[in-house]
């Protein structure tokens, strides 16, 4: 591929895609020396891409995602959007991200407008959490904050950990829903492994996202901080699964997410 961009140098200019052709954007990332591209960069910009050829209306209610082999961080990516289907209440899009070597990510998304109705939320803010301000910081190149509230590999592995994006995201819940897209693929893989034997000795075996889905339930800021409350459901077939359900410091629970794992020795 010989098209190119400057690289990102924030969230929002991470966002924001270039219009190619129809229905087709160019999206760029950081350079931060990992060669490969960090998986929530394609996921969000795959959701903006789809999302730009929908109507305002209708908003991101859920995703679907398939990792289907690593990126290049020095390469553009290219997001063909193909119009499943336009409705009335509901829109649907699927979105193939393409690199040099063919695809990188297979994405379906669903948009949907506001509709009055009963809103009962059914679970509540985990009470063992940290505050923001008494967890630890943790170092990362990427454009989020986060903070581990509590760690907990037995009985259950459960971690939770505060996040929140270091800028502020263009008004819009497309670019909200985007922007926790980008911030949720980073806990998600290293908690699915916490089950396995050989778990935390990431240099012992080879891991790798294999999909990732979001539900969006409620509106929220992602630059304000969002609890993500993270527990790893076991490994069979060297997969393991993680689930988190996501709430705003109000205790509202704004998202969900299931990601599947790759976890096995290193040959």
């Amino acid at each position: 591929m010989s098209l190119s961009l400057a690289p990102a140098t924030g969230l929002n200019t991470l966002l924001s895609l270039e219009a190619v052709k129809p229905d087709a954007f160019l999206g760029g990332g950081p350079e931060l020396g990992w060669e490969r591209i960090y998986g929530g960069q394609v996921v969000a910009q795959a959701l903006m891409a789809a999302g730009l050829t929908v109507n305002a209306e209708h908003i991101p209610h859920s995703l679907h995602a398939y990792f289907v082999r690593a990126g290049d961080e020095k390469r553009p990516v290219l997001y063909e959007v193909e119009r499943v289907r336009d409705g009335r209440s509901f829109t649907t899009r699927q979105v193939i991200a393409y690199q040099a070597g063919g695809a990188i990510l297979n994405l379906i998304a669903s948009f949907q407008v506001s509709e009055k109705g009963e809103d009962v939320q059914g679970i509540t803010m985990p009470s063992l959490a940290k505050t923001p301000e008494e967890a630890a910081t943790t170092g990362t190149d990427l454009y989020f904050e986060h903070r581990i509230a509590h760690f907990a590999k037995e009985p259950e592995p459960r971690v939770l950990v505060w996040m929140r994006t270091k800028e502020a995201i263009e008004e819009g819940p497309l670019a909200r829903a985007c922007a926790l897209a980008y911030i949720s693929d980073e806990h998600p893989l290293g908690v699915a492994r916490l089950p396995h034997p050989l778990g935390m000795e990431w240099e012992k075996t080879m891991s790798a996202s294999l999909d990732h889905a979001i539900w969006f339930h409620r509106p929220f800021d992602p630059h304000e901080w969002l609890l993500f409350d993270l527990e790893g459901h076991g490994v069979a077939n060297s997969r393991g699964l993680a689930i988190a359900r996501i709430f705003d410091a109000k205790g509202t629970h704004v998202a969900t997410l299931a990601q599947e794992g790759l976890i096995r020795p290193r040959r």
